[in-house]
């Protein structure tokens, strides 16, 4: 029997995550992405605008990829260019660069967003098509929380399990 769960039932709240504003510099992102590891929280940050309506509004996300490659970004342009040439202390230098940046020079934009009443398989499909690990989840017009491309793992995980437990008792009940 096929299962009725949707994008809803693996939704993550907004209360899990720390936010950030886009003018907020990498040098804040790294303190709180700190705190959320010591807290066992997402590694991802969301970004919402820095004032009036803007507040509410979630115009990305930072991850720790996003602040990774974001801080070295002018040296991996360099790299595509001319190749790569390595030194000591080079990542130090390009990150005492880029602790003043500011987030919306390294966040990812919102690409998508899927809607809580949507199947999971709709939710694959955008994840898939954007390139991303998660997304933000709509209900009417409100962003409620984001479904993650690892909890849609562990119900594909919960489902192969549940259909082995059923085969099994089902050859169980066969002998006699």
């Amino acid at each position: 029997m096929p299962s009725k769960r949707i994008v809803k039932d693996l939704i993550r709240p907004l209360d899990q995550y720390f936010h950030v504003k886009e003018d907020d510099t990498v040098r804040e992102v790294l303190g709180l992405l700190d705190k959320a590891k010591r807290e066992k929280r997402p590694l991802c940050l969301l970004v919402v605008g820095s004032g009036g309506p803007e507040r509410e509004m979630i115009k990305g996300f930072v991850t720790p990829r996003d602040v990774v490659f974001g801080l070295t970004a002018r040296f991996l342009r360099g790299a595509e260019k001319s190749g790569p040439i390595f030194w000591e202390g080079q990542l130090d230098a390009e990150c005492l660069d880029g602790f003043s940046k500011k987030v919306a020079e390294i966040m990812r934009p919102v690409a998508a967003y899927a809607r809580e009443s949507e199947r999971l398989m709709e939710a694959v499909f955008l994840l898939h098509r954007h390139k991303e690990d998660f997304l933000p989840v709509a209900s009417d017009d409100n962003v409620v929380g984001t479904i993650h491309i690892n909890d849609i793992l562990t119900e594909i995980i919960r489902r192969a399990s549940e259909r082995q437990e059923a085969a099994a008792g089902a050859v169980i009940a066969d002998e006699p």
